[in-house]
């Protein structure tokens, strides 16, 4: 645990280290992008209090499968007294329930129930910011009411600290500049490990050191195979050059009616090809779900009558599909 004590999740780390059912707050919401900790954070909480309050931990979306499957095996009394008696309940990754209505709904009971007696909750969501609009006014009020926390990503010198732990631990040797370059090129612990597990395979495929040079053919593999994938950042930039309009034209509040229509195309592309939720898609652009919704059905509509649009759409599709 002691890559937590930096400068990056340190109020987080603090707070979950010395953390009191006595005196915490109704709900503490912890948030921040994919890969900094925040799992990590929770499962440590639950382990120091486990056996101390009898916490409960569990991450959203098996949350809304265990109601699921507890409804329709009528056991929905045994679920409901695991999660609803609970002195502290700790769920992860919140984002997986958005558009499951009735999860929502029972976590709303659930947050009722633990808050009357009691009971403390600890949450995290994967987000750039704390929006919670997908729970509703009500609930997202809630959660929001308490103490609520960033992650941010970590500083150039902190990935390369946890990348010197990691491969001394690993017992790789890297040629010095590599871990410098790594530290630059990614943004997160989760994608610091991956980058180097999957460095290490392409170089023993070619049975190459792990020198500089090895590493920056590795990159430029992966840069390329990277752009090809139909994820929500390449098909922003596509449809950025397609349709002419800038990345920072799309991702802005602009509402010309030129950028209007291809950040709708964006966003019609998006949910398409990646099928995320309407919450998800939204944090790409800093709105709402709501509105991720109205872009995707005024798309929706002009793709139906309007030909320009249509051959614009088969182009961007066409080249994730090539």
């Amino acid at each position: 645990m002691k890559w937590f004590i930096s400068e990056f999740n340190n109020r987080a780390w603090r707070l979950i280290k010395e953390y009191q059912l006595e005196n915490a707050p109704g709900v503490t919401l912890i948030y921040g992008p994919r890969g900094l900790g925040k799992s990590a954070l929770l499962r440590y909480l639950y382990q120091q209090t486990e056996l101390k309050y009898g916490s409960q931990m569990t991450d959203a979306l098996s949350f809304a499968r265990q109601y699921a499957y507890a409804a329709h095996e009528n056991k929905i009394n045994l679920f409901r007294q695991r999660y609803r008696t609970t002195q502290l309940l700790l769920i992860d990754d919140l984002q997986c329930i958005a558009g499951k209505i009735k999860t929502i709904e029972e976590l709303h009971y659930t947050y009722e129930s633990v808050i009357s007696h009691g009971g403390k909750m600890v949450i995290t969501v994967e987000a750039g910011f704390p929006n919670l609009d997908f729970l509703g006014e009500k609930l997202a009020s809630r959660f929001l009411s308490g103490i609520v926390i960033p992650i941010d990503r970590p500083q150039k010198h902190e990935i390369e600290h946890f990348l010197s732990d990691y491969i001394h631990t690993k017992r790789l040797y890297l040629n010095p500049n590599v871990v410098g370059v790594i530290a630059e090129r990614t943004n997160n612990l989760a994608e610091t490990i991956s980058t180097i597990t999957q460095f290490v395979q392409f170089a023993e495929s070619r049975q190459d050191e792990l020198s500089l040079s090895c590493f920056n053919a590795y990159w430029e593999k992966e840069i390329n195979n990277l752009n090809s994938v139909a994820e929500p950042k390449n098909i922003i930039r596509l449809v950025s050059q397609t349709m002419g309009v800038s990345i920072e034209e799309l991702l802005s509040p602009d509402r010309k009616q030129r950028v209007n229509e291809a950040r709708q195309m964006a966003i019609y592309v998006i949910r398409t090809l990646c099928r995320l939720s309407y919450p998800a898609i939204g944090s790409y652009f800093n709105r709402n779900h709501n509105t991720m919704i109205t872009s995707y059905n005024k798309m929706q509509e002009k793709l139906a009558k309007d030909q320009e649009l249509i051959k614009l759409y088969k182009r961007i599709i066409n080249a994730f599909k090539a």
